[in-house]
């Protein structure tokens, strides 16, 4: 399962940004550490779906914009996470939302992809509206429109 593998990859990031420090930083709020994984687990997705860069990428650098965005750092990611592994169900609580957020965002995009489906399709439509009133009979069979004799 490939959610499985992205979040075991995260919380094995997640584990050793714990080990590097645990002192600094402040606690990420449980809504936005939910945000934050969301977002991570896009970009995953995005490294692992994209040949050139999934051999390049390193984690750490790819999730620092990411935290820095929510205007937090690495050091409070790793309190963050140091704090919410010590109660699994809190940190479930935090995937299940992520989960959650995925859910909507995957929901979102389908939309979004069948709107431009349907877009292109009233386009292709326009297109042979246009050709069909473009089309003058008399240009193609004179002899119709023809006078009587």
């Amino acid at each position: 399962m490939k959610i499985a593998r992205h979040i075991s990859v995260i919380l094995a990031l997640s584990l050793f940004l714990i080990s590097c420090s645990k002192d600094e930083g402040e606690v990420i709020p449980r809504s936005k550490l939910a945000e934050i994984y969301a977002e991570m687990f896009m970009t995953d997705q995005w490294i692992s779906g994209t040949p050139g860069v999934r051999h390049i990428a390193d984690t750490s650098l790819v999730y620092e914009p990411i935290l820095e965005k929510y205007g937090y750092t690495s050091a409070d990611y790793r309190k963050s996470v140091d704090r919410y592994m010590d109660d699994p169900e809190r940190f479930s609580r935090i995937l299940r939302t992520t989960g959650k957020l995925l859910d909507k965002r995957l929901t979102s995009l389908k939309k979004r992809k069948e709107e431009q489906d349907h877009i292109k399709a009233l386009e292709k439509l326009l297109h042979q509206l246009k050709y069909e009133a473009d089309f003058k009979a008399e240009e193609f069979f004179p002899y119709l429109f023809d006078e009587p004799y």
